[in-house]
């Protein structure tokens, strides 16, 4: 059972956004990793914003599309996890458990347009 509805999945989205606004300043990351982050912040940000849902606000990009973007994302970053960030025992915590995080939001979001502002199960 889908238990994230559009509507909440918005809101995870914008609070992950400050999550990685934030991050590199209250993880004190390098500055190559702190680039990447942002970059991914910027990136997140224009996607919540221009996707059909209650939290975008041009609504250009389809859920479903905005859902494989998202799984993309997420996978992407386990990989580099274990690859671009291997040797770094701080950073690549941060975003396999990034990662993880994306894709659990993303198995358990509810991505038909129906649901976007009912409340139930979860908002």
């Amino acid at each position: 059972m889908k238990l994230i509805s559009p509507k909440l999945h918005g809101i995870i989205d914008y609070i992950l956004i400050i999550f990685l606004y934030t991050s590199p300043t209250f993880f004190a990351m390098q500055k190559d990793v702190a680039t990447y982050v942002y970059l991914l912040a910027t990136a997140q940000l224009i996607l919540t914003v221009v996707t059909d849902y209650s939290s975008g606000m041009f609504r250009m990009v389809p859920l479903k599309l905005h859902r494989f973007i998202e799984l993309a994302i997420s996978l992407g970053m386990m990989v580099a996890a274990f690859t671009l960030f291997q040797y770094d025992e701080r950073t690549k915590p941060y975003f396999a458990g990034l990662g993880i995080f994306w894709l659990i939001v993303v198995i358990f979001t509810d991505y038909s347009k129906k649901r976007d502002g009912v409340k139930a199960p979860i908002l």
